[in-house]
């Protein structure tokens, strides 16, 4: 969606401008040596995660995680849950909303049947995700508000057995960096914000990728892995 207010506060023209300056603080000559894995965690991150994949000349690929809403709330996410079926819970706002956790478990069961695997078929071709084991994984996202997505991908990653985890955004909370940091290897950022507002705020467009335009993208990819094993 475009922004509804003026500002002159944003820090990237479009995701195009945010992927370069994003490389811009990748050590790239260690990516190149270790032959590191890049994982998109959204939509949105597909074309940044292209653009410094095609720059290094690296493999990347979709990792999906999807959110489970609340029950009387469609626009409040109380946990997400991957492709790997790894579930991570805002219990914060659970325990407010006094949620039972079997709601949880079901509903991430459901997102996982219905809207999950479609999304594989759609974006990866139905193919499975990559080998992680024993591989350096950078994962990529247009920006970190919450922290939900980006821990369930760090999840999944770690019970898939990467060997390092690095997480690479344009920009990304301070007080959720210094929680972050603690887990991973390595955080890659362009901006951390003492008072963040939203991922769009800092973006002048932030419209969301259709789904057609995404797909073309990753089938005329040559670094996106399941192009590689189609070419093997």
């Amino acid at each position: 969606m475009p922004k509804s207010f003026e500002s002159n506060d944003y820090f990237f023209t479009d995701r195009r401008d945010a992927a370069q300056k994003l490389l811009a603080v990748l050590p790239h000559e260690l990516m190149r040596k270790e032959r590191w894995l890049l994982l998109a965690l959204s939509r949105g991150a597909v074309e940044i995660t292209s653009t410094i994949a095609n720059a290094l000349d690296l493999e990347y690929d979709l990792l999906i995680v999807a959110p489970i809403l609340a029950p009387e709330n469609d626009e409040c996410e109380i946990a997400m849950v991957s492709e790997t079926k790894e579930i991570v819970m805002y219990t914060a706002l659970i325990d407010s909303f006094e949620i039972d956790e079997n709601y949880i478990y079901e509903e991430a069961q459901r997102i996982h049947d219905k809207s999950i695997i479609q999304k594989i078929n759609q974006f990866r071709f139905g193919l499975p995700l990559t080998q992680i084991e024993n591989r350096n994984i950078l994962l990529i996202d247009e920006g970190c508000e919450t922290g939900l997505s980006t821990l369930c991908a760090i999840k999944s990653v770690l019970n898939l057995g990467a060997k390092k985890i690095s997480l690479g955004v344009p920009v990304i909370a301070d007080d959720l960096f210094s929680s972050l940091d603690l887990i991973v290897d390595r955080i890659y950022v362009v901006k951390k914000m003492l008072y963040f507002i939203t991922t769009e705020y800092y973006y002048e467009q932030f419209y969301r990728p259709k789904k057609r335009m995404v797909i073309e993208l990753l089938e005329q990819d040559r670094h996106f892995v399941p192009n590689t094993k189609e070419s093997e």
